[in-house]
């Protein structure tokens, strides 16, 4: 997998392979992964993949939360906190 595909998996599937990634770059050994040695530019590239995953995941966190915010902010209920006139707390 290359960092420009990162686009077409899911949430879910890029943590777990970001933990993956982050494990055999610390040395943690696991029974599904075959033990190989890892090279220098290996592990530069893992790191690199794994900044990568953790900016698209942030990214996408962002995104959803502003999604979510702005249906909020176009709510125009029976609760309408729009036109609701300030409160001053003295």
């Amino acid at each position: 997998m290359r960092i420009d595909e990162l686009h077409k998996f899911s949430d879910g599937t890029l943590s777990d392979v970001r933990n993956a990634l982050d494990d055999r770059l610390k040395g943690i050994r696991m029974k599904y992964l075959p033990s190989t040695i890892w090279r220098k530019g290996d592990k530069d590239r893992a790191a690199a993949m794994i900044q990568a995953i953790e900016k698209m995941l942030k990214t996408r966190r962002i995104m959803r939360s502003l999604e979510k915010f702005e249906t909020f902010a176009c709510y125009k209920g029976p609760y309408d906190l729009s036109s609701a006139a300030p409160i001053s707390i003295e």
